[in-house]
């Protein structure tokens, strides 16, 4: 992987590591003043598209830099798939303890509809936050952790969602780092969605709306 963005100068990957802190913080400022959880569902996603969008119209980024690839399947396919496995074990042992089913009608219908938003949430976070921080920091680890951080910040409001997503949120950055493909990522995002919410947080993020 590029240690450096084609064609980007530090200031404008500044900008868009601020504009993606902000959204995060944002969001955690949202549940904590009790906006409803709908409203605030809403703004980070309406925020993050936004700026996805700004990222391919004006930004040099090319599919291909932001991970949107196919180059490096077969690569990153082992390591991505035995990282989802493991994940979802824990999951599904964690059910189990819960006395809550592991797959449900639910679980089906997040695994069709959640995808979409996962490639959005991978490609902002991996492909342009996780890239520009490792333009600008020297660290080999901040990058990780900082992304893994402002992963975790957008999921606020459940202890557990919290936890989880920061432990998935660094082992993606981790993976991106090595192998870096937003479609296997996405689709690792996927399947986590599907099981954790319905089984182990207990929450349907479709029933919002």
């Amino acid at each position: 992987m590029s240690k450096r963005p084609i064609n980007m100068s530090r200031r404008a990957a500044i900008v868009d590591v601020a504009v993606v802190l902000t959204v995060a913080g944002g969001y955690v400022v949202a549940e904590a003043l009790g906006v409803r959880k709908l409203w605030s569902y809403l703004g980070a996603a309406f925020a993050l598209l936004a700026f996805g969008l700004f990222v391919w119209r004006r930004r040099p980024d090319t599919w291909r830099d932001l991970g949107f690839r196919t180059d490096n399947l077969r690569a990153a396919a082992p390591r991505v798939g035995i990282v989802t496995l493991a994940f979802a074990a824990v999951l599904a042992i964690w059910a189990l303890a819960l006395h809550h089913r592991i797959w449900s009608q639910q679980s089906t219908l997040l695994l069709a509809l959640y995808p979409v938003w996962a490639l959005v949430q991978q490609g902002v976070f991996q492909g342009v936050l996780h890239r520009r921080l490792i333009m600008l920091l020297s660290s080999r680890w901040a990058p990780t952790v900082l992304t893994a951080l402002a992963f975790g910040a957008v999921h606020w409001g459940n202890p557990r969602l919290v936890a989880l997503t920061l432990c998935a949120g660094t082992a993606w950055a981790l993976l991106y780092r090595a192998w870096p493909n937003v479609w296997l990522l996405g689709a690792s995002h996927s399947l986590l969605a599907a099981l954790a919410y319905p089984a182990v947080i207990g929450d349907i993020p479709l029933s919002r709306f």
